[in-house]
């Protein structure tokens, strides 16, 4: 009897060229399935949940696939775990419904990235490391106008294949802590480049390129040629994704 098995991983993905299968490419998806196929003997599809970018980590990335094979949960995770590199770990597996997608059956991802304030060595490959001055304070004022239903068209790849770029945005706000900065946003969905072209482009603020008044235009022009350049992937964290 074939099962749909949902797993939740951690992945350090500087060594790697986003999730997605790619033609000449190392893809964490690529070394997910390799893992089943080493388990199980089975070739199988595994559907994240969404797409990160090349080098973009995850602390909590959830996925499925159908498993044909009469295996434990317990013999899945530890299974996966010994053919899996060191910087990509299965952190949970379980039984779900036939139904269950983790991609579409998703209601919210949650991302933060991360800026160190002072050099760092242990977490240099985790962070945006930035040691000149820029206005903290307008981050927040920022990070509030993207709340709510928006086109987030200035702040995505052009050529995104999605039929609208349109996203619901739950939580976006700025914290310190330990010498770091952490930009937390939560929506129903994240477009190509989305999370690291808002950083870049709230940090064009910061130092002082940009107005706040001139990001509010950039943000409705619903061009991404308008915004800035796109932060670092490194420091970038795909955190929980809810269903």
């Amino acid at each position: 009897m074939k099962r749909n098995i949902k797993l939740i991983l951690e992945y350090e993905g500087t060594n790697y060229h986003g999730w997605q299968v790619q033609e000449n490419a190392i893809t964490i998806q690529q070394k997910v399935e390799e893992a089943i196929f080493q388990l199980s003997g089975e070739k199988v599809r595994v559907t994240g949940s969404g797409r990160t970018d090349a080098g973009v980590h995850a602390r909590g990335q959830a996925a499925n696939f159908i498993c044909g094979k009469d295996l434990s949960l317990r013999q899945i995770k530890e299974g996966m775990n010994a053919y899996l590199p060191d910087d990509i770990v299965v952190k949970s597996a379980r039984d779900v419904d036939k139904d269950f997608d983790a991609r579409f059956s998703a209601k919210k991802r949650t991302y933060q990235y991360y800026i160190c304030l002072q050099r760092t060595a242990i977490s240099r490959s985790f962070c945006w490391q930035i040691f000149q001055k820029f206005d903290k304070n307008v981050l927040n004022s920022l990070s509030e106008m993207l709340i709510g239903a928006h086109d987030f068209s200035s702040f995505s790849r052009v050529e995104t294949d999605t039929r609208h770029k349109k996203c619901i945005v739950y939580e976006s706000s700025w914290k310190e802590s330990d010498e770091r900065l952490i930009f937390r946003i939560a929506a129903n969905r994240f477009l190509h480049g989305m999370v690291r072209t808002i950083v870049g482009t709230m940090m064009d603020v910061a130092f002082g390129k940009y107005s706040i008044e001139r990001f509010q235009e950039i943000f409705q022009s619903k061009n991404r040629i308008e915004a800035g350049p796109a932060a670092p992937a490194k420091g970038l964290i795909l955190e929980e994704v809810i269903y």
